[in-house]
Parts: C-alpha cells; sequence; structure tokens
C-alpha cells in the first residue's frame, strides 16, 4: 500500500477567494489581514472516503518547521474527492466558508503591541467551532446547526447577497 495520493483543488480556492470578496458581512475582519495565498486546498482521489468519514473538508494550520516546504503557506484545507464531488454548489460554498471562519487572525491591537515588540503575528492558528464565534455563518438564510447534513438544503452564499 503506497502514500495517498492528493490532487491540489482549484474549485475550492475559487470559492474561498469568492467568498473573501463578496461577503464582507462574514469575512471582513479576517480578509484584511489574511490572503489566499496562505491557503493551499488538495483532495484525496486515490479512495473513497471511508464510511465513517463524517466531515467534507477539514482544514490545518501549517506552523513551524512545516512552513519551510512553502512559506506563503499557512492553511491546508484538504478531504475526499468522492464526498466532494457529491455535493451541490450551495453545499460546496458553505464547507468552504465553514473552513475560512475558522482560521485565527490577529486584532488591530494584537498587530500593534506585536510590531511595537517587533514581532510579527504567528499564523496558521485555529478558532474552535464555537456557536458564538459563528453565529453570523449559521445565520445565514438557508443555513443553520444542521446546515452539514446530508438532507438539509441551503442557500448559496455567495449569490444570496442578504445582509444581517
Amino acid at each position: 500500500m503506497g502514500a495517498p495520493i492528493y490532487e491540489s483543488n482549484n474549485e475550492i480556492m475559487k470559492i474561498a477567494k469568492t467568498l473573501l470578496e463578496k461577503r464582507d458581512d462574514i469575512f471582513c475582519d479576517l480578509k484584511k489581514n489574511f490572503w489566499p495565498e496562505m491557503l493551499a486546498c488538495g483532495l484525496r482521489v486515490d479512495k473513497p472516503a471511508p464510511k465513517k468519514q463524517k466531515s467534507v473538508l477539514k482544514i490545518e494550520g501549517i506552523r513551524g518547521s512545516k512552513t519551510l516546504l512553502n512559506k506563503d503557506v499557512k492553511y491546508l484545507i484538504h478531504g475526499y474527492a468522492s464526498m466532494w464531488d457529491s455535493l451541490s454548489e450551495e453545499k460546496k460554498i458553505a464547507y468552504v466558508a465553514n473552513m475560512l471562519i475558522r482560521i485565527e487572525f490577529p486584532t488591530e491591537d494584537e498587530l500593534q503591541k506585536l510590531s511595537k515588540k517587533g514581532q510579527d503575528y504567528e499564523w496558521g492558528k485555529l478558532r474552535k467551532p464555537d456557536i458564538q464565534d459563528f453565529r453570523s455563518f449559521l445565520a445565514s438564510p438557508g443555513l443553520g446547526i444542521d446546515w452539514a447534513e446530508e438532507e438539509t438544503k441551503v442557500s448559496n452564499l455567495i449569490e444570496d447577497k442578504t445582509e444581517f
């Protein structure tokens, strides 16, 4: 048995860029400090997802010595192509939004304090899923706490411009 085979996924990257561009109500604070080059996306293509696999996508922070491989990439979104390909366009957008909302970013005060010390913010940190932090995401029209369930229909977060 060989190593897993992953392929880069431009569709996830395109969705992430579009969400950051068009959904200021959800991602305004993130996009002030985050740029798409900090994100890499790949899907496992050599086998289908295991039956016990619940989440279509996962996000990992890249810090420390792992940054030697690519200094710009600080986050990796990955999953199984078989699960991703079975999703509707609306679900794909919701899953990518759910990954982006997990990225931890510095406040202006943190950046100023670090700057005074001559330090930079350490990217690669993730926020734990917390209903309070994710309120704007869950309150989005057509979403809700059960948005990821297979039978739940969701609205398109890119096309639905309803502000909260």
